[in-house]
């Protein structure tokens, strides 16, 4: 039963709606308040009641909750319906197909209900429509061809609907048609093409796709939207020569390809207006169009060939050769006219050679320094071997004493010869110096007393026993005990840290001066070919290394 109910239903409505349109005739109401209550009974639910003052026993509508009427022709004896208007009202139905039969409807606003089903083709037999809002509903199929039966439609809003299908050709015909909202639908297909009156035209969010129009038109456009489609292809010129300078538009979120035309147009929108096409290029996207490669000519296998250096040089773009004429010699101007001249050509082979030089020489500098580098390590280390080798010679030896290598006793000719024949270069000292300091030179080097009581004799050094005390990587430090127990610490400095006898009797002299407790007293210096020594005065209570971990042990 309820199966017999449910297929009866729809023949019951209309069943009904035949006796009520006929009972509603004899009560007295018009044709236009019969059309519109057609309208009524296709309402599933009115949760705010908005049709509830549409009664049947009124003689016109004009009273009713969102009608409008007006007297559109001459005679003023009765009114017309022109206008329904019921946005935001939560209606739930369909839109009924003789609602278009009202035949003074002006103004049709149905906007943000709940009205689905298809747009009854009957609508569009309403010529003289000029505003037609559907928006925001559930609408669905296509928008038919007849559209444009609406000639003096002027306004046309049916976004936000489900609506399908290729936008029809007619709607460019609507020459009174200044706004277009047809956003947030699923319309494929191009893009129309003609658009002349349109001021204001919304086609984003749809499944719009191939190329953009050549003849698109746009004289009167204030605003143009077609973002959020599948547009693709390249921008013509001829799509926004026609489109004033002061217009906004929008081409965000396509497929566009290729470099944006130079347009006044396109130099007054924003970048979003181009954002979400990563295949466009120009100075109003972050992507730098790539520079085509000019075409080379095939090389004419008959002309003689030149050297590898003259032939790696490019000749100038869009120079021709130039013919002589029979009987005169080309002059050197004319040969070379079609490339670079030989002056040219030898300017570049010089900068060349002297490029190469010059990275030659900074590779020679950095491996000669690495080289003096690597020298100086290796006496380090040397040195640093040749005090370990020491270290365990005089610890093998009896009482831990052994010679000094690095003097060496001298005959006595050799020493008087050697002290009284000196030269500028072999004394350094100055003739004050040379009073005030005793000094004692052989062959092998100089040495020099620069403070203390007693006079350091070469003969009592050269007798006397050395005790390695330490080492390090640049010196070796020795305990002297000359023949009467007196004791001296003598450093032994590698050659590498001085290289003149000037500096080096300076630094010395510099360091000498200096008194405090906690500093030891320099008495000489030895300055020889192969040695430098530095004699101390001996502190017999270790070193400090040796007092601070005894300390640390004992705490």
């Amino acid at each position: 039963m309820s199966f017999l109910s449910v297929q009866l239903h729809p023949w019951w409505r209309i069943l009904a709606h035949g006796i009520l349109l006929l009972a509603v005739q004899s009560f007295g109401l018009n044709t236009d308040g019969v059309l519109l209550l057609s309208f009524k009974y296709s309402i599933l639910s009115d949760p705010l009641s908005v049709l509830q003052s549409w009664n049947h026993r009124d003689q016109t509508p004009c009273s009713w909750n969102g009608v409008t009427c007006g007297s559109p022709g001459t005679d003023n004896t009765y009114s017309r319906v022109t206008g329904l208007s019921l946005p935001n009202c939560q209606l739930l139905g369909t839109i009924p197909a003789n609602l278009g039969m009202i035949q003074h409807l002006h103004n049709l606003d149905l906007s943000n209900n709940s009205l689905n089903g298809s747009l009854p083709v009957s609508l569009l037999n309403a010529t003289h429509l000029r505003f037609l809002d559907l928006s925001s509903n559930m609408i669905s199929g296509q928008l038919p061809e007849t559209i444009g039966r609406l000639q003096n439609l002027e306004l046309l809003n049916l976004s936000d609907n489900v609506l399908a299908g290729t936008l029809p050709s007619t709607l460019t015909a609507l020459h009174k048609l200044t706004v277009v909202y047809l956003k947030k639908n699923n319309f494929s297909g191009d893009l129309p093409g003609g658009f002349q009156n349109v001021q204001v035209l919304d086609l984003s969010s749809n499944l719009l796709n191939g190329s953009l129009p050549q003849d698109f038109g746009g004289n009167n456009l204030h605003y143009l939207n077609i973002s959020r489609n599948k547009l693709s292809g390249l921008i013509p010129q001829e799509f926004v020569n026609e489109i004033p300078s002061n217009t906004t538009i929008d081409l965000s979120f396509n497929n566009l390809t290729g470099e944006i035309p130079e347009s006044s147009l396109f130099l007054n929108q924003e970048r979003s207006a181009f954002a979400g096409n990563p295949h466009l290029c120009g100075h109003l996207t972050r992507n730098q169009c790539p520079i085509p490669s000019p075409v080379s000519p095939l090389p004419d296998i008959s002309a003689p060939t030149s050297s590898p250096a003259i032939a790696a040089v490019p000749k100038i773009v869009g120079s021709s050769p130039t013919t002589t004429p029979p009987g005169e010699t080309a002059t050197v101007s004319e040969e070379y006219e079609g490339g670079l001249r030989p002056g040219t050509i030898v300017g570049i082979i010089v900068g060349d050679i002297a490029g190469v030089a010059v990275l030659g020489m900074v590779i020679f500098y950095v491996y000669h320094c690495l080289k003096k580098r690597r020298h100086a390590e290796t006496n380090i280390k040397k040195e640093a071997n040749v005090a370990k080798d020491s270290w365990s010679s005089s610890s093998s030896e009896s009482g831990g004493f052994t010679r000094w290598a690095c003097l060496h006793k001298r005959g006595e000719n050799e020493e008087d010869s050697d002290s009284t024949s000196t030269d500028n270069e072999a004394d350094p000292l100055d003739h004050s110096q040379r009073h005030a300091d005793h000094h004692v030179q052989n062959k092998e080097g100089t040495l020099v007393t620069v403070d203390g009581e007693k006079e350091l004799e070469l003969e009592t050094l050269l007798k006397a026993s050395a005790y390695i005390l330490g080492a390090t990587g640049s010196s070796i430090m020795y305990k002297a005990v000359l023949e009467d127990g007196t004791s001296f610490a003598v450093r032994r400095i590698s050659e590498n840290h001085v290289e003149k006898f000037r500096d080096f009797e300076t630094q010395v002299r510099v360091i000498a001066k200096l008194v405090h407790p906690n500093l030891v007293r320099i008495r000489g210096f030895y300055w020889g070919v192969d040695e430098k020594l530095i004699i101390y005065d001996f502190v017999p209570n270790g070193s400090l290394a040796n007092a601070r971990y005894s300390k640390s042990s004992v705490s």
